[in-house]
């Protein structure tokens, strides 16, 4: 049970879950892998919880964004290949022998340390090689990685199991993602042309496995999409918000014309009214930049936040509604009877992107998980 005297939490909708990765993999076919993207706490959902979830509906490959999230679903007991999607230091090359977990390997130090590494432990290890085509993060330039994968070709303990690369404007910029995708495929052509194969190729985050189905290959790494989320309007795969944040009006009272709510003072009353206060502010995720400019849903109507978000509050403009109490539901993102409020909406009114409206929600909200 989840204790929640402070009334505020995320609902987490396990069934649409498992719906939006099965819509997934069925988009992509049968003869395409899914990692399923479940980095920073599976995008502030869970972690555990999430990959639990999605292990249910069939889920075997997981991509983590650290050693500790990877190191935390083995301790939970996950029998998934768990790929951790990032560059680590290659002091802790020996963690990934210790808990079976895949790593991406981008330079050659941390190469040769996982390969000793497996050497004392007797074993081999598949890894995945991350190459840059354009993203400019993490790994080689295309054309200067062939002679570093060579090297790693000659690592007697490793396996090169995956060729992976990003893309950075699959929603905006066609032109480069086409540009990436050649030069994806003109690398491995020539990797195969020197002896060198890879069992998996993926490249398509969400957008990319929407806009571009010549980048599926044999391995997919979709994220938003997975929890419901559309990184364009024009989406439609039949995927379903799976989470919803709510809270409680904990206060109401009515003010008076020119009267003033919050910080600043940015909000002045034109006449009397209501004010809600909700329990939800900053400090959870709620970001300030929405301050005078999101809504929220009570009773299925939809009112205004009144000025600056605070800390730990938002207060809310009532109007004339003088039938709301303290206690009643305040939904933030979610849905009610015939309204609604996605995490899009939010993201443009924050004016930023759902990835962080999402990903910043405070792990000490409690999580109630719908079967």
């Amino acid at each position: 049970k989840v204790m929640m005297i402070r009334p505020l939490w995320i609902e987490v909708d396990q069934k649409a879950l498992g719906d939006n990765f099965k819509a997934i993999e069925n988009y992509v076919g049968n003869k395409v892998k899914v990692i399923a993207t479940i980095k920073q706490s599976a995008y502030g959902h869970d972690l555990i919880s999430i990959a639990r979830g999605l292990s249910a509906k069939g889920a075997d490959f997981f991509g983590v964004g650290s050693i500790e999230e990877a190191v935390a679903l083995r301790e939970d007991g996950s029998k998934a290949a768990i790929i951790v999607l990032s560059a680590v230091l290659a002091e802790f090359a020996y963690v990934f022998l210790e808990y079976d977990i895949v790593p991406t390997i981008v330079d050659s130090g941390f190469a040769q340390a996982l390969n000793k590494q497996a050497a004392k432990k007797g074993k081999t290890i598949p890894v995945h090689v991350k190459i840059d085509t354009g993203m400019g993060r993490l790994g080689l330039y295309h054309k200067h990685a062939h002679k570093f994968i060579a090297g790693l070709s000659q690592l007697k303990n490793i396996r090169l199991e995956g060729l992976y690369t990003h893309f950075p404007a699959a929603d905006s910029d066609p032109e480069f993602t086409n540009y990436q995708i050649e030069a994806f495929n003109t690398f491995n052509a020539q990797l195969k042309k020197e002896g060198i194969h890879f069992k998996f190729f993926h490249c398509a985050n969400s957008i990319g496995i929407i806009n571009y189905p010549e980048a599926h290959f044999n391995m997919v790494r979709p994220g938003l999409i997975l929890y419901g989320i559309k990184p364009l309007n024009s989406i439609s795969l039949g995927i379903k918000p799976v989470l919803a944040l709510k809270s409680k009006v904990i206060f109401v009272k009515k003010i008076q014309k020119g009267m003033s709510v919050s910080y600043a003072r940015t909000y002045i009353a034109d006449r009397d009214r209501y004010i809600a206060t909700a329990a939800v502010g900053y400090a959870d995720g709620y970001p300030w930049s929405l301050s005078n400019r999101s809504r929220v849903i009570i009773k299925d109507s939809s009112f205004n936040v009144a000025g600056r978000v605070c800390m730990d509050h938002i207060m809310i403009d009532l109007k004339e509604r003088g039938d709301i109490k303290a206690g009643d539901e305040v939904i933030l993102i979610g849905a009610s009877k015939d309204n609604k409020i996605s995490v899009e909406e939010l993201a443009a009114a924050a004016k930023t992107i759902p990835y962080e409206i999402i990903s910043r929600l405070s792990p000490s909200i409690p999580r109630i998980y719908k079967k």
